[in-house]
C-alpha cells in the first residue's frame, strides 16, 4: 500500500522541530512533480497537520509553517520539603563595619533564579555584583564571571579588576593555588557562553542601540542557567526607573536591585521586583558608601522618605525653593533617626 503524503510529511517534519519550513522546499525534499495530485494537495495536508498541532502557519501567506516541538504533561507530586530548590545565597554586606542590607531576611532565591542589578554609572553596580560572587563561590561546583570590562582586548584580566579583587580581602578567591571562579573573555552574545547549574555573573551587559533586544536576551539567559543562579548587570540612565531597554529588562528577573546616587558621595539601593518575598521588601531603600576604590561596601543602613519635604529635597518658603534642612536635599533620611552628619 503506497505511503500516504501526510505520513511522509510527518516523518520529514520530525527532523525540523522548532524551525520554519516552506511548502516549496517540502515539495523538493519529497521530489513531488508539478501537476500531480500530491503536488496540489500538499497544502491541504499541511493544514491538517496544523489542526493536529504538528505545525503552525506563519500567518504571512508565504507557504511557511513552524514545526512545533512535541510536549508531554509534566508528571509531578506535591510531596517533598518546602525548602526544596531554595538556594542558601549569601548577600552583599560590609566587612569593614559589619553593616548589612538584611536581604537574607526579606527574599528567597531558588535554583534557576535571576538577580538583576541596575544602576547609574560609577555608583556601585560592580561592587555589588562582585560581592555576590565573592560571597557565593562555594554555592555551586563552578562559578563564571564575564562582562564588558572584566577582560582586556588581549583576553587577559583587566588591571582594574585585578586590583578590585585584591582589595576584597574578605573573599577567598583562590584555593590550593587555583582561582575559584572562571573569568571568561566575553563582551557580547553572553547567552551563548552560559553553562547550566553554575553561578554566573555578567558585569555588565551591553547592547548598543538595540535595547529592544533585552527582552529576548534576558529570556535566553534565564533559560540557559538550568538550576544555577545568574546575576546580570545593566546600565541605568540618571533619573530613570528602569535600565536600558525599559520595563522589559526586568520581565524575567526574580529579584531586582536598583542603584542610584544618594547625596554627593554615597549610593542608594532600592529593592525592586521580588518574586519570592519573606516579608515586605519591594520599595525598601538602603544607603551605602563605596570604599577602597570601588571594591567594598560600608555604612549600610535603611533610609526612608523625608517627611519634612515629602521627599522633594526642598521646601518652599514664600514662593522660594530652599534645600530641606532635614534631609539636606537627599529626599531620604536614615530610618529611625535623622542623619545630620553626612
Amino acid at each position: 500500500m503506497p505511503e500516504r503524503l501526510i505520513d511522509k510529511l510527518r516523518e520529514l517534519l520530525a527532523s525540523a522541530e522548532g524551525r520554519v519550513v516552506y511548502v516549496k522546499h517540502l515539495r523538493e525534499e519529497l521530489q513531488l512533480q508539478p501537476g500531480t495530485p500530491q503536488w496540489e494537495s500538499i497544502r491541504v495536508s499541511m493544514l491538517r497537520l496544523a489542526e493536529q498541532k504538528v505545525v503552525k502557519p506563519s500567518g504571512l501567506n508565504d507557504g511557511g509553517f513552524k514545526v512545533l516541538i512535541p510536549i508531554k504533561p509534566v508528571v509531578f507530586s506535591l510531596e517533598g520539603d518546602d525548602k526544596e530548590g531554595v538556594l542558601p545565597v549569601r548577600f552583599p554586606r560590609s566587612y569593614i563595619d559589619d553593616t548589612t542590607f538584611g536581604l537574607e531576611d526579606m527574599v528567597e532565591l531558588s535554583e534557576g533564579d535571576c538577580v538583576l542589578i541596575t544602576g547609574e554609572t560609577n555608583l556601585g553596580k560592580t561592587a555589588m555584583a562582585l560581592s555576590f560572587l565573592g560571597e557565593n563561590l562555594g554555592l555551586f561546583d563552578e562559578s563564571d564571571l564575564m562582562g564588558s570590562e572584566a577582560t582586556s582586548s588581549a583576553g587577559e584580566i583587566s588591571p582594574k579588576l585585578r586590583r578590585r579583587l585584591r582589595r576584597m580581602g574578605w573573599a577567598k578567591w583562590e584555593e590550593n593555588g587555583k582561582m575559584r571562579f572562571n573569568l571568561l573573555p566575553v563582551e557580547h552574545d553572553y547567552e551563548d557562553y552560559i553553562e547550566p547549574n553554575r553561578l554566573t555573573v555578567i558585569d555588565w551587559i551591553t547592547i548598543p542601540g538595540e535595547f529592544w533586544l533585552i527582552d529576548t536576551l534576558m529570556k535566553t539567559i534565564k533559560n540557559s542557567i538550568g538550576r544555577g543562579l545568574c546575576i546580570p548587570v545593566l546600565q541605568k540612565n540618571k533619573g530613570n526607573e528602569f535600565a536600558e531597554g525599559g520595563q522589559r529588562s526586568e520581565r524575567y528577573a526574580d529579584l531586582v536591585l536598583k542603584i542610584d546616587r544618594f547625596g554627593q558621595y554615597e549610593s542608594m539601593m532600592t529593592i525592586g521586583k521580588v518574586k519570592s518575598a519573606k516579608t515586605k521588601a519591594t520599595g525598601r531603600t538602603f544607603a551605602f558608601t563605596i570604599t577602597d576604590y570601588g571594591a567594598n561596601l560600608q555604612y549600610i543602613r535603611e533610609v526612608v522618605k523625608c517627611s519634612k519635604c515629602w521627599s522633594r529635597g526642598y521646601i518652599k518658603n514664600q514662593g522660594e525653593a530652599n534645600r530641606c534642612p532635614v534631609c539636606k536635599g537627599k529626599k531620604f533620611v536614615d530610618k529611625g533617626g535623622i542623619d545630620e552628619t553626612r
